[in-house]
């Protein structure tokens, strides 16, 4: 007979709520660190080499899939079939594990599992999300553990219970580096599961790995067929850069189904910006697969040293894959020791802003904020309830940006180094979150509006961590309140930047325009014009294309007016076309989904010199600055320039040129 939830449950019965069973749930996933450990609180498990997986069982019907939500019902169709013997409503997270004639975990046997399934299969399963309506994710991991045995079958041969040692870390890694296994998983037991990226999990490793993406292959030499080496890439910073290039770990059978594989995507064109240097010609393919291999180390100029591939991760997306740094072991446990503090405050304390919920009597809603203890800023532990801290603090400063535009979302629900996405239409918001619908050529957009603290909280809540409005306001959606020059730079000192933004305010000074500037929060500095509304998005565009022109003629040797980033390289590229309409930028005062937390940052110009360093300028540091300088960007809003008479002096200024 099935156990009721709350007989299981028992006493923790303030701890959970009814609800639906939750589909494809992101899973919770490790920090890597350098070493292993001993703790007490902390439970050790075997690090599974295979693939993640997790499984929602409901009414008879059974959802196996990957931690992108990819189906793995038809490939693991055995594991589907056990799972069917479990009777309970629950979701289930594991790894799906295949088994070597030796009885090892192998990646290669379960990447080749279709064409052999007398493969041994084990789905080893470590957590319970949710059991006959009530959602776990809020307890502690001892006790979902302790739930998961008992609703666990034992007669189940392919789905197994994943067992554990607890305080005793050093020695569990020692016997799974004696045994050739990828390493182990340390969780804290007190850690409640939360999607993404945590440091309550952590993961060493037994040897070092990386998956990367296919991005080329080199010809064969001597008697090797098909390709000589892969040649490797990775993402950093939202760029594709090269990372190294594998030419070992293959058999003849593995080259030729490789070989197979990249074929029909070859290309002319190199996926990096920068082409590496290699002593052998390369063939470029679109950076479509994603491979696994281990390595020796990462040398200076961030390439892996003796990279060996394993196989393809058929269950990464190209998009997922970044240089997966280790974190030092001391500052993670001191991290998580702190983290830990702050939430069992937060549980004992009145309720604020980074507490569950933000009651407003006076709107008459209830404004629900989620995953606070969730890590967003890996390297620097800051926090998705630090963001939220932030933006309320700031909210005064802001608002005046972002009232009445619509906004452009990109959320990062999982922090800095997960997948984000891009958002516009603004689905099933609450009732008092103010929306705005635009027609474009093409479609219909419902924007989202910021008019007031609650609703940038529950924009931030979603996972935005950076702000992007329109240049214009809906009372006056044709006509900008501002015109954006975009100072970036393309590999090339940030000097240059400060150089080429004194001679935009030079050139804007001598035609009469008033001008501002802010870090972008980035690596560029934006610089703002007050028009007033009073003019349309093609006036404006035009006007900043003529301020870039007479710029770049100044400074022909650092700047450029090239799109083309291939075509500006070593250069400051001076954007003016973030003045089309829809285009946006990231607001003044907003956080940038960048190492360090950096800020959008108003300055004032004699602070635009040469070593102004825009990365000082943190979400840490940057209110006490604020409140000592106030909104030095309040003028942007302000009545606006007289373009007519600044055209005409910037044409006696052109006739000079």
């Amino acid at each position: 007979m099935k156990k009721s939830p709350t007989l299981i449950l028992k006493n923790k019965k303030h701890l959970i709520k009814s609800s639906k069973i939750p589909h494809a749930v992101k899973p919770m996933l490790a920090t890597l660190v350098e070493e292993p450990f001993n703790k007490n609180g902390w439970i050790f498990e075997i690090k599974w080499d295979g693939y993640r997986a997790l499984a929602e069982i409901s009414k008879g019907s059974i959802n196996l899939y990957s931690r992108n939500n990819k189906s793995f019902n038809e490939t693991y169709r055995s594991i589907v079939n056990e799972l069917k013997k479990i009777h309970h409503e629950v979701v289930l997270d594991g790894e799906i594990v295949a088994f070597d004639e030796k009885g090892m975990p192998s990646f290669q046997h379960i990447q080749n599992y279709q064409s052999n399934e007398d493969t041994v299969l084990i789905y080893y399963v470590f957590d319970i999300l949710f059991l006959d309506g009530v959602d776990l994710r809020e307890l502690p991991l001892l006790d979902r553990k302790k739930i998961l045995r008992k609703i666990l079958p034992t007669n189940i041969p392919h789905i197994k219970y994943c067992e554990f040692i607890e305080e005793k870390g050093i020695s569990f890694f020692k016997e799974a580096k004696k045994n050739a296994l990828e390493g182990i998983i340390a969780k804290d037991s007190e850690s409640s599961y939360h999607s993404g990226r945590s440091r309550a999990w952590l993961k060493i490793k037994t040897t070092k790995r990386q998956e990367t993406i296919v991005c080329g292959f080199t010809q064969p030499k001597g008697s090797r067929n098909y390709f000589g080496s892969l040649i490797l890439g990775g993402y950093e910073n939202d760029e594709l850069i090269f990372v190294g290039h594998a030419g070992t770990g293959f058999d003849q059978k593995k080259l030729a189904e490789i070989y197979s594989k990249l074929s029909p995507i070859i290309q002319q064109k190199c996926p990096f910006n920068k082409i590496p240097k290699t002593n052998d010609a390369i063939t470029w393919v679109s950076p479509k697969y994603v491979c696994e291999v281990s390595f020796s180390e990462w040398t200076k100029d961030k390439q892996m040293r003796h990279p060996v591939f394993i196989d393809f991760r058929h269950d990464k997306k190209p998009d997922e894959v970044f240089k997966e740094n280790s974190m030092p072991l001391k500052k993670v446990l001191k991290d998580e020791n702190n983290l830990t503090n702050q939430s069992k405050e937060k549980k004992s304390t009145k309720k604020k802003v980074n507490s569950s919920d933000l009651e407003n009597s006076d709107n008459d809603h209830t404004l629900k904020l989620s995953n606070l203890d969730k890590i967003f800023w890996p390297e620097s532990g800051y926090t998705k309830g630090d963001l939220l801290n932030y933006y309320k603090q700031v909210s005064a400063y802001i608002l005046p940006y972002l009232e009445d535009r619509p906004e452009s979302m990109n959320r990062f629900p999982n922090g800095i180094e997960a997948t984000h996405f891009f958002q516009k239409n603004a689905e099933h918001v609450p009732e008092w979150v103010k929306t705005y619908v635009i027609e474009h050529t093409t479609q219909k957009v419902n924007y989202i509006i910021i008019d007031d603290e609650e609703s940038l909280l529950y924009m931030i809540n979603l996972g935005c961590i950076e702000i992007n409005p329109f240049n214009s306001r809906i009372q006056s959606l044709e006509y900008p309140d501002y015109m954006i020059i975009d100072l970036d730079p393309e590999d090339i000192s940030f000097d240059n930047v400060v150089v080429t933004a004194i001679e935009v305010k030079a050139v804007l000074d001598e035609i009469g325009a008033e001008c501002y500037c802010k870090t972008s929060g980035a690596t560029g500095l934006h610089i703002y014009v007050p028009m007033g509304a009073k003019y349309t998005y093609e006036q404006v565009k035009q006007f900043g294309n003529l301020i870039a022109i007479l710029v770049h003629h100044r400074l022909p040797d650092i700047t450029s007016i090239e799109r083309s980033p291939s075509k500006r390289q070593k250069k400051v590229y001076i954007d003016y076309l973030q003045n089309n309409f829809g285009q946006t930028v990231a607001a003044p005062y907003c956080v940038r989904p960048k190492p360090g937390a950096p800020v959008s940052t108003p300055l004032k110009w004699s602070e635009v010199k040469i070593g102004l360093d825009p990365m000082q300028f943190t979400m840490k540091n940057v209110l006490k600055r604020f409140k000592k300088f106030g909104d030095l960007f309040k003028p942007v809003l302000g009545r606006g320039i007289d373009l007519k008479k600044c055209l005409s002096r910037l044409k006696e200024e052109e006739s000079g040129v």
